[in-house]
């Protein structure tokens, strides 16, 4: 049996729900009437909630983007490739030198 979206998002919710009221171990029952202060507390909490999501999900979107804009950018460009290649070459070089050098220093007598 396929279940549409719309079917599928009230049940998780639903199960979202009753998992973090396990966690905070206040369990309300269904049919009790909140306060009008419990119901803007929910909806205060809810709106920062799903601020916090919209925050993480801008952060994945533009990380995403990045990547897709690289990989086009490689794959559309070989001289990219190719200089990055060097780039990191010159790196391990430069790398290398400077661990020598850093050696050499240790090693050699101090000459006071």
């Amino acid at each position: 049996m396929q279940m549409h979206l719309c079917q599928i998002a009230p049940e998780l919710q639903k199960a979202e729900k009753a998992a973090q009221e396990r966690k905070s171990g206040a369990m309300m029952a269904e049919g009790i009437p909140c306060s009008h202060e419990d119901t803007i507390k929910f909806l205060q909490d809810t709106r920062v909630e799903l601020e916090e999501k919209l925050n993480e999900l801008e952060i994945l979107s533009v990380q995403a983007t990045c990547m897709t804009y690289d990989m086009v950018t490689l794959r559309t460009d070989p001289s990219v490739v190719e200089s990055m290649i060097r780039l990191n070459e010159a790196y391990l070089s430069c790398k290398e030198s400077l661990a020598k050098d850093y050696n050499e220093m240790l090693t050699k007598p101090n000459e006071n």
